[in-house]
């Protein structure tokens, strides 16, 4: 005769246990939390274009806005939109205080829309923001003609040799420690350089790295004077600089 025999298992039963524990431990963890976790301060890092109570009010919105721990998983799964912010990480310091980490846009130059709102570009030229409020260090720049709409994220549609010559000045101005004011580009294609009392008119953008690396050695020697560098000549063979000097009066 064949008797069934029913062994009692440890593993079994601490394993049965364990998986109806954790959903409550879980729920017990998110009820701590959200009633513990309740936001009396705010720390915003790395902003230096818009106030820290700006990106406060983007960061902290919804029904549970005064909830850190609600606050940390809201901007985990979606960060929030915030002019001239490029990314943003939140976390709790501890349970009352809140930590932003900012991460900004790349605002090398600006230009001006039909609108006269300001379209920054990073140095690729890139637009990476449209605003109605000039901020930052951006490089002002005339004569780029948008040739379509103007988006952020993509190039700005002017004409493609433009834009390159654009990129070329922004990267050059970072790897030569070229300072300059304004950016102005001639109908014609004819690029003028601002850096302080010294114009630079660089002509057409052939050559334009030579141009810039002869620019920024003469650049240093002028500049306490007040006049016109003319670069419109310059070639390979021809690599004269004049230096049109205004006169006081």
């Amino acid at each position: 005769m064949r008797e069934d025999l029913h062994h009692f298992s440890p593993v079994r039963f601490y394993a049965i246990n364990i998986i109806f524990l954790i959903p409550l431990l879980v729920a017990a963890f998110l009820v701590f939390l959200i009633v513990t976790c309740t936001v009396t301060s705010v720390e915003v890092d790395g902003n230096t274009l818009i106030s820290d109570d700006e990106i406060e009010n983007y960061v902290m919105t919804g029904k549970y806005k005064n909830n850190g721990a609600w606050d940390v998983v809201k901007n985990y799964l979606r960060k929030p939109d915030i002019p001239f912010v490029k990314d943003t990480k939140v976390s709790l310091k501890h349970f009352h205080t809140l930590t932003v980490k900012v991460t900004e846009k790349e605002l090398t130059g600006y230009l001006r829309d039909k609108k006269n709102n300001y379209v920054y570009v990073d140095k690729n030229g890139t637009v990476t923001e449209i605003d109605q409020r000039l901020l930052g260090k951006a490089i002002p720049v005339d004569g780029l003609n948008a040739k379509k709409t103007i988006t952020v994220g993509k190039k700005y549609p002017a004409p493609e040799n433009r834009v390159a010559a654009l990129s070329t000045i922004f990267k050059s101005m970072k790897n030569m420690g070229l300072d300059i004011d304004k950016i102005t580009f001639g109908s014609s294609g004819q690029i003028t350089l601002k850096s302080g009392t010294i114009t630079a008119s660089l002509g057409t953008a052939d050559r334009l790295k030579d141009k810039l690396l002869r620019l920024s050695y003469i650049l240093p020697k002028v500049q306490d004077e007040t006049g016109v560098l003319h670069f419109e000549d310059y070639t390979e063979d021809n690599t004269d600089i004049v230096f049109q000097k205004t006169e006081s009066k």
